[in-house]
């Protein structure tokens, strides 16, 4: 049987690291705006929490143990229920505007049972073996 990600009701992206008044926060804040996706920070204590409950999928229960892993130390982002074309949109425009998030990733029917701490850690670990010299 083949695996699908649940519905969800609106796009929304998930950022970690990323403080919502910044001026980096602010200026994707606006790209969201412009493009009518929720966004929404994700403090270091629901990194238990699956990415499917974050991006507000049904059937996903809140972790009952706090995160006792290493927290991430990068900034990520995190899309949900976008289409690839509004993705890429978003990319480039984050390009042209300088504004930099090291790990990203897309929902998966795989990964949206995952904690969310544990998807920015496989983040880290590809963002470190691409990046090795």
């Amino acid at each position: 049987m083949k695996s699908h990600i649940r519905t969800i009701v609106t796009p929304k992206i998930l950022f970690y690291g990323i403080e919502p008044g910044s001026p980096k926060g602010q200026a994707l804040a606006e790209l969201c705006r412009a493009q009518n996706i929720l966004w929404e920070e994700v403090p270091s204590h629901r990194l238990g929490d699956p990415l499917g409950l974050l991006a507000g999928l049904s059937g996903f229960s809140p972790s009952a143990a706090p995160w006792e892993k290493e927290t991430p130390a990068r900034e990520a982002m995190v899309f949900c229920g976008l289409e690839e074309k509004t993705v890429r949109q978003l990319l480039s425009k984050m390009t042209q505007q300088s504004l930099q998030v090291e790990l990203k990733a897309v929902m998966t029917a795989h990964n949206q049972k995952w904690p969310f701490g544990a998807l920015l850690g496989e983040l880290e670990k590809e963002h470190l073996a691409l990046h090795q010299k």
